[in-house]
C-alpha cells in the first residue's frame, strides 16, 4: 500500500500508512548509514556485556534461513535474560546491539512468539490511540516496534508502561532497527511455528514462504534448542584430533559507535 499523502496536525506534515515492502515505504534508504551513537536523555543503553553470554539464537539450525534476529524479552528469566530489553544478532557478526525497551502494560501484554516484518511505516499515526509510531514495523497485525514523539516516555526504558501492545523503542534506535531490518533481505525464508518456532514441513520438506528475512521472538515463549556453536573432530596427519569451532561469528561492532562498515553486511 503506497504512503499516505494527506496531511494531520502533526507538524504540519504527512503521515505514512504501512507498506508490505521496505522499499515502498516514503522512510525507506538504500545509502543510510548504520551505527547509532545518540540518544534522546535519559535514555541509556545496558552494558552490552550483560547479554553476552545469553543463548545465542543464531546457533539453531531451525532459523539459519533468517539474517537478522530480535530477541525481545518481557520479563526476566535465565534463559532469557534481563527484562523489557532487545537484543539484535546478525549473521556472520553476532550480538550487534542490546538496547532497553518498553512492552505492553499489563492488561494489553505483547503476544509472545515467533514472528516475522508485516509492514513498515515511518511515520504513522495510530487512528485508535491518536498518538505517533514512528520508525513503526508491524509484526502482529496492529502490534509494532516502533518509537514515540513522547519523550517522557523514555523514562520507562527498562520496563512495561502504557503501550497496548506495541513495543517502545528510543528514537535513534527504532530508527536504525527500522533500516536494519529493511536492509536484511527480501526472499524466501523457513516456515515457523508461531507459538513454538518449530520448522513447518509439508511432503517432508520446509515449508518456505516469502518474506523479509528477519525473525522477531517476543519472549518468554518455547525455547529454541541450541545455543551454543556446533563443534567437529578432525582428524591431523599425526593422527591427532582438535575441535575446531567452525560457527564462530567475528567481534560484534562496538556499541555506541558508528559502523558504517554494517552496510556490507546487505
Amino acid at each position: 500500500m503506497p504512503a499516505a499523502t494527506d496531511t494531520g496536525p502533526w507538524e504540519g506534515f504527512g503521515r505514512s500508512t504501512p507498506s508490505p515492502r521496505y522499499e515502498q515505504d516514503e522512510g525507506a534508504r538504500s545509502d543510510y548509514q548504520f551505527g547509532v551513537n545518540e540518544a534522546f536523555e535519559p535514555y541509556q543503553d545496558p552494558p552490552l556485556a550483560e547479554a553476552e553470554s545469553l543463548p545465542n539464537p543464531l546457533f539453531e539450525p531451525r532459523f539459519d534461513t533468517y539474517k537478522l534476529i530480535l530477541v525481545i524479552n518481557k520479563k526476566t528469566h535465565p534463559f532469557w535474560g534481563r527484562a523489557q530489553t532487545l537484543r539484535v544478532y546478525k549473521r556472520g557478526w553476532g550480538l550487534i546491539y542490546y538496547w532497553l525497551i518498553s512492552t505492553g502494560a499489563p492488561s494489553f501484554e505483547t503476544p509472545s512468539g515467533y514472528y516475522r516484518p508485516q509492514g513498515f511505516s515511518y511515520r504513522h499515526w495510530s487512528r485508535p490511540y491518536d498518538a505517533p509510531m514512528l520508525w513503526a514495523v508491524f509484526f502482529n497485525s496492529g502490534i509494532a516496534l516502533h518509537s514515540s514523539l513522547d519523550r517522557e516516555a523514555l523514562r520507562d526504558m527498562g520496563r512495561a508502561a502504557a503501550s497496548h501492545g506495541c513495543v517502545r523503542i528510543e528514537d535513534y534506535r527504532a530508527e536504525e532497527l527500522y533500516h536494519l531490518i529493511g536492509h536484511s533481505g527480501f526472499g524466501q525464508v523457513d516456515l515457523l511455528d508461531r507459538h513454538t518456532g518449530a520448522t513447518l514441513m509439508k511432503d517432508g520438506k520446509r515449508r518456505k514462504v516469502q518474506a523479509y528475512r528477519t525473525l522477531i521472538i517476543v519472549a518468554p515463549t518455547r525455547r529454541w534448542t541450541r545455543s551454543v556453536p556446533a563443534r567437529k573432530v578432525v582428524a591431523e596427519p599425526a593422527d591427532k584430533t582438535t575441535n575446531i569451532d567452525h560457527t564462530t561469528s567475528p567481534a560484534p561492532p562496538e556499541p555506541g559507535m558508528n559502523h558504517p562498515e554494517l552496510e556490507d553486511l546487505f
